[in-house]
């Protein structure tokens, strides 16, 4: 897989404009390999999300009102970029609140230019269901005036295979730059566990770590009990790190103070550097993610930490299409109910199973090389284009 681009054929002749709400910088990685691969455009807004942005050679920020305090709320007006650039293709952030996408996408198909979307193109908390909602209707209205679909996963393609008989759709994996990740994974073994610790001034040997806006979706009160159940049923005393920042990290903070529990938990802040987070992550035994996953699975995947968070049921928790990768007992664990107490006694096992933490290591490494690596993600798109530019299409 590590080759599969540098094998391609290289397809400079094609002019590819992305268009999204912002220019995440965990993104760039992805679109350093395709601007190898083909002349590319990346147009982007702005909004309040806080999530650090990347700039480029290919990228150019646009002029975008935010008209809610929804951070997906965006008009965009990339239209004199896409004139002025004459792309064969234009790749659109498939998200509702850009409302003026209908005014993009005829106007791309004015001046004869193919249109794909990419994004999760549905509400993963409550699923897809245009029979029934309206807003469901209008997705798969503006699904089927495409060419194609990027979807970042298989679960996602078969959701919408049945009603876009006419759109093809691709599966671009959703992944990160897992060959740097790598790399930096790679002199982290070199230096060892121990030393790093030592470094880190990490007093605990085993230790657990959250990763995410400390929010009341993503339940991290479930760590403080979890750390309770571990250390008074299991007596295992474990670390508790919180890398991130949020409206609950006061509560947080204050059940620790209040509970006289200080020594064993740290609060990192948010963390914005891949060194640090890769540090934390490869001296951390699992990653504890109560409420939804996204990219962070495989941010510790690649540091060889398994991920444990709640099955979704009834629609919580919202997981991103990266929770494909946690394969109950075999890369993390997916824990049907909801407590602490079904949470404590999957980590109490894999703890105490040195047989099974070895196991895990092994589908971790192989999950990083073939699952998710970058190159797939890249290729998923590529294809995508080859299918665009096509003469019969």
């Amino acid at each position: 897989m590590r080759n599969l681009i540098t094998q391609m054929k290289k397809n400079q002749d094609k002019k590819v404009v992305i268009i999204e709400k912002i220019f995440a910088n965990y993104r760039k990685p992805v679109y350093d390999l395709l601007s190898d691969q083909v002349d590319l455009l990346v147009l982007h807004g702005q909004n309040n999300s806080g999530i650090a942005m990347a700039k480029t050679r290919y990228s150019k920020r646009i002029p975008s009102i935010q008209y809610s305090s929804n951070e997906t709320a965006l008009i965009l007006f990339p239209l004199f970029q896409i004139l002025k650039f004459k792309p064969q293709i234009v790749v659109l952030d498939f998200s509702l609140g850009i409302i003026n996408l209908p005014i993009i996408i005829l106007i791309c198909k004015i001046f004869g230019i193919k249109c794909a979307f990419w994004s999760h193109c549905y509400d993963r908390s409550i699923g897809f269901a245009p029979e029934s909602r309206f807003y469901d209707r209008y997705r798969l209205l503006l699904m089927r005036w495409i060419s194609a679909i990027i979807a970042y996963s298989k679960e996602d393609k078969d959701i919408l295979k049945p009603y876009l008989t006419k759109t093809k759709i691709f599966i671009a994996s959703n992944t990160l730059d897992t060959v740097s990740a790598s790399e930096i994974r790679k002199k982290l073994e070199l230096e060892g566990r121990s030393k790093i610790k030592n470094r880190l001034g990490v007093t605990h040997e085993i230790n657990l770590i959250f990763i995410g806006r400390i929010i009341p979706s993503k339940k991290p009160e479930l760590l403080i009990d979890l750390y309770e159940l571990l250390k008074d049923r299991y007596k295992l005393a474990v670390g508790v790190h919180f890398i991130g920042d949020g409206p609950m990290l006061p509560q947080i903070k204050g059940l620790v103070k209040g509970k006289s529990i200080e020594d064993d938990f740290y609060f990192h802040g948010a963390i914005y550097n891949d060194v640090q987070n890769g540090e934390l992550l490869f001296i951390s035994d699992l990653m504890v993610m109560p409420g939804a996953v996204g990219l962070s699975v495989n941010h510790a995947f690649c540091f060889n930490c398994p991920v444990l968070t709640l099955k979704k049921v009834n629609g919580f928790p919202a997981h991103g299409p990266e929770v494909e990768y946690v394969i109950h007992n075999k890369t993390g664990f997916l824990i049907k109910s909801h407590t602490a107490e079904a949470m404590a006694i999957k980590v109490n096992d894999y703890l105490k199973n040195k047989k099974m933490q070895e196991e895990f290591h092994q589908n971790l490494k192989y999950a990083v090389e073939n699952t998710f690596p970058i190159e797939k993600m890249v290729n998923g798109l590529l294809e995508c284009f080859e299918f665009l530019t096509a003469k019969k299409n």
